[in-house]
């Protein structure tokens, strides 16, 4: 598919990649420098999450950490629109922490991580203080 100059262009401004510049957990955004546009840093752009009504999800991108961002077009024609991060990805600079398919894990800065094999193992590992708190806690 052939796509014109001008439609490449229109693009290029709605999706991209940068490097989280700047992050503000109260209102769960990051901004992004593009290097495309002369290290041109971003407005607040917001961090897509798996849910944030009963149940929340919270996760914001590293300062430095490479992600892919959608920005919405401002039909005003003031500004831009909204924008959004919607992921990390990894690269030979940031390599992935598995090699199984099967595993699901969050590894955290200070070396603590949550592991799962994919064939019942779990792990959980704390870098510091570990509390596990509830009503009856059951552990064999």
């Amino acid at each position: 598919m052939d796509i014109d100059r001008k439609t490449k262009t229109a693009l290029e401004n709605l999706i991209y990649t940068g490097v989280v510049c700047e992050q503000n957990a109260a209102a769960g955004t990051v901004k992004v420098t593009r290097e495309d546009k002369g290290d041109k840093v971003t407005g607040e752009l917001f961090v897509l999450q798996r849910g944030t009504k009963a149940t929340k999800d919270f996760w914001l991108p590293a300062v430095g950490e490479a992600v892919l961002c959608l920005q919405l077009p401002n039909f005003s024609g003031k500004g831009t629109g909204e924008g959004f991060v919607l992921g990390a990805y990894y690269s030979t600079v940031d390599a992935p922490v598995e090699s199984s398919t099967a595993a699901r894990s969050v590894h955290f800065a200070d070396g603590s991580y949550v592991k799962s094999d994919g064939g019942g193992n779990m792990e959980i590992h704390a870098a510091g203080k570990l509390t596990i708190t509830g009503a009856t806690v059951h552990i064999n």
